[in-house]
């Protein structure tokens, strides 16, 4: 008798444990989907921003207003690809020499002002569908009295050329069209302020930054506009989450283009349609 009342203690305090396990281990597994889907979640929020790198110095393309908001062509052009691709556009001011090695250790994912797709930069980087198309001008001190029209370029006369930017190849462009030999005067950032104060004879840039620059600064002019067309894309690193995200970003810009989004804010913003290689 009382080997089987043991024997049943026993049996009962096995089906306990046994009860005890699997209830234990269905709440560990309920707790570690909870967990991994948490984490999925975070990662997947964390996955769905775009980093973009400006100097927010260039005129209608990207700066800040008054009050420091980011305002411009570009800038918008970004919030629309946000909204159509579903990822949260963060954008970061720095200096232009900063951002291209952040483009290229990852801390950046592209740069958003006013981007020269050119072809050295086509071997580096991953680059969208073109956004926007531009025939370079050149700006001169409206007081200079040598600088009327482009035929009044000559050898020896200073251009400003930014560093890590597509400058030197407008300059190799005017160089062998006019026969002359332009000096660069390199600067780490914008400088048109030393062509109006007569430091440096010329400053090259596209049309439309051009036509806001000689507004909003005294004595400056645009002495011509240059039959150099510059395309305008966002360059992503040569990897595969660049590849991934220009490719997104190229898709929004189609769809952009197609359905009018793209012309809207050129003209909002350049009074022209710049969407287009054949607007000059």
């Amino acid at each position: 008798m009382k080997n089987k009342f043991l024997r049943n203690v026993c049996m009962l305090l096995v089906i306990m444990a046994l009860v005890a396990g699997i209830s234990g281990c269905g709440k560990d597994n309920a707790g570690a989907d909870k967990v991994g889907a948490n984490k999925a979640a975070n990662t997947n929020t964390e996955d769905k921003v775009i980093r973009v790198g400006c100097e927010a110095t260039t005129p209608g393309w990207i700066q800040t207003d008054k009050d420091g908001k980011l305002t411009g062509y570009d800038y918008e052009v970004w919030q629309e690809i946000g909204k159509r691709t579903g990822y949260t556009i963060d954008y970061k001011v720095m200096e232009w020499d900063g951002m291209w090695p952040m483009l290229e250790d990852g801390r950046l994912d592209t740069v958003g002002e006013q981007i020269s797709m050119t072809d050295e930069r086509k071997e580096k980087y991953e680059f969208t569908e073109p956004y926007a198309y531009n025939y370079y001008c050149l700006i001169s001190a409206k007081d200079n009295p040598e600088l009327n029209t482009l035929d009044d370029l000559k050898t020896g006369m200073t251009i400003s050329c930014e560093t890590n930017s597509s400058d030197e190849v407008i300059v190799d462009t005017l160089n062998k069209q006019y026969g002359i030999e332009l000096k660069p005067m390199y600067y780490s950032g914008m400088s048109v302020k030393d062509v109006a104060l007569g430091r440096c004879d010329l400053w090259p840039r596209a049309e439309t930054s051009s036509m806001i620059t000689v507004k909003e600064m005294d004595n400056l002019k645009i002495l011509g506009v240059t039959d150099i067309l510059e395309t305008n894309a966002y360059p992503f690193a040569k990897n595969e989450k660049g590849k991934e995200l220009a490719g997104l970003a190229s898709k929004a810009i189609k769809e952009m283009k197609e359905d009018g989004t793209l012309k809207e804010l050129s003209e909002k913003w350049f009074g022209m349609d710049i969407t287009t290689p054949d607007h000059k």
